[in-house]
């Protein structure tokens, strides 16, 4: 098994081999990547605001890796693929267990309800937080220290570092990136969008 953030474009392929994609709202993915790579210094400048992060973020090609937009709508466009599986990370929140079932079907397992009992367990976020040193990367920079993997794990919690605002901008960019790259991505299902700040009306 092999776990990457490459985008589609980068991966050797084989009809042989089974492609998981989880995509989670890039908001999420916002806060997620913030506090582990500017707060947690694994790119080497702990000060980085998030005001800063955000310009970073909302780029033709993220610091990181490539942009979000460009990195769903590679993997959404080979969904069609018998074995390419696209995984929502909202609905795996939602359901787990169904999540499992399905992936196990995908992947040809026959699977008891014991075992999957066992899989949704060590899948969980208090499991894995437990664990969290046997997910920690190599040491990117020698001089600074790793700090932790698994942090919170949640769905829809960006507000606790972005404002309405910030979270509407990140929003408006994926969407428009998705349509420029020609995606039919479904946005509103895998994402959760802010709502638009009605327009007052103009009486004349």
């Amino acid at each position: 098994m092999i776990k990457t953030h490459f985008g589609w474009d980068l991966l050797p392929y084989s009809p042989d081999a089974r492609y998981i994609m989880v995509i989670r709202d890039p908001k999420d993915v916002f806060v997620s990547s913030y506090f582990f790579f500017a707060k947690n210094g694994s790119i080497g400048d702990s000060n980085i605001s998030v005001e800063t992060w955000l310009k970073l973020f909302l780029s033709e090609r993220f610091v990181v890796w490539e942009s979000w937009a460009a990195n769903a709508a590679g993997y959404w466009a080979q969904r069609h693929r018998p074995n390419v599986r696209v995984v929502s990370f909202k609905a795996m929140k939602r359901d787990l267990p169904g999540t499992v079932r399905m992936l196990a079907d995908f992947l040809g397992v026959q699977i008891s309800q014991q075992e999957l009992e066992a899989v949704c367990e060590k899948s969980s976020f208090d499991y894995m937080k437990r664990i969290d040193e046997k997910f920690r990367m190599w040491q990117m920079i020698p001089w600074i220290q790793v700090g932790p993997m698994v942090r919170k794990g949640t769905h829809g919690g960006s507000s606790e570092l972005l404002t309405t605002e910030q979270q509407r901008q990140i929003d408006e960019f994926c969407i428009a990136e998705l349509k420029r790259l020609g995606s039919d991505f479904p946005y509103d299902e895998f994402c959760d969008p802010v709502p638009q700040i009605a327009q007052p009306e103009v009486t004349v």
